[in-house]
């Protein structure tokens, strides 16, 4: 298996303080087949590039999913004319591709009603952008296509050296797939929210040593953020979860190179654990491994 290696600008990388960590992605992604609604999309990604990479925060603004701390990725320098025109030539110019079908509610979207999709729908599309690979999130929201940008967020925060401690939902939830990845059942077994047999979760997985080395590197980097009340997605077992306000348990979703994870996790005691799910399975699938 080859595993493509991309750089997965979750900042603007005008200046060195935005520069983040590079990640490993799969090509292998299937995209959605429906295109009707690309052209407001793709307008929409370009435009948030553009306000991205010149500091503009009033348009930047116009085209994210509002987001604490969303601002703190806009680059701090203030482009020449010449630079703007540059700018905006290269956005409008950069070819876009979608990486991800349009799912609503966890589920894949196959038939489009009235021609229009859902708010809520999502999907991700990747651009090479200034010499880079730019993963971009998509969601459909009562005023158009948005950005999704609550992963560059949690991304950004990380390489800025933000502290988490090991109890922390989102660090757990990480630490659970990385040893599921890393094929250490004992170790995911003192994760697990219920008994399990870990080693049937691990037994799957056949990568080469070359090949998981870049697939746990990915892991270590991956943003993991907490869902939105109300937003749902579909876990690897097929069920799809509902993320509530105010439970012991909750659903957080990381994203690993251009596929979103999600994971429940739950208060057992005065700890933070994981819901079990066979994750190897569902990233093979996935084309993300």
């Amino acid at each position: 298996m080859k595993i493509a290696i991309f750089t997965l600008i979750l900042a603007a990388a005008v200046s060195a303080p935005h520069q983040l960590p590079t990640c490993f992605a799969s090509t292998h992604v299937q995209a959605g087949k429906d295109s009707s609604h690309q052209p407001d999309i793709e307008r929409a990604i370009r435009g948030f590039l553009i306000a991205l990479y010149s500091g503009d925060a009033a348009e930047y603004q116009k085209w994210i999913l509002p987001e604490p701390g969303s601002n703190d990725l806009l680059s701090s320098r203030q482009p020449t004319e010449t630079e703007l025109l540059d700018l905006r030539k290269e956005a409008e110019s950069t070819r876009l591709q979608q990486v991800a079908p349009f799912v609503f509610e966890g589920s894949e979207l196959t038939i489009i009603s009235g021609n229009r999709h859902p708010i809520g729908t999502k999907t991700t599309f990747m651009t090479g952008f200034r010499g880079t690979v730019v993963a971009i999130p998509m969601i459909n929201t009562e005023t158009g296509w948005k950005v999704d940008v609550r992963f560059w967020v949690a991304m950004k925060k990380q390489a800025d050296g933000a502290t988490f401690k090991q109890t922390d939902p989102e660090v757990v939830a990480k630490a659970f797939l990385y040893y599921l990845l890393a094929r250490q059942p004992q170790k995911l077994k003192q994760l697990s929210a219920i008994e399990i047999n870990a080693e049937e979760y691990t037994k799957a997985n056949n990568l080469p040593g070359g090949d998981l080395d870049q697939i746990l590197s990915l892991c270590i980097e991956m943003p993991v953020v907490r869902a939105r009340e109300g937003e749902s997605f579909k876990m690897p077992s097929g069920e799809i979860v509902k993320a509530a306000k105010d439970t012991d348990t909750i659903v957080l979703i990381g994203m690993l190179g251009t596929c979103e994870v999600a994971f429940q996790v739950k208060k057992v005691g005065d700890q933070w654990k994981v819901i079990p799910q066979k994750y190897f399975e569902m990233l093979r699938r996935a084309g993300a491994i």
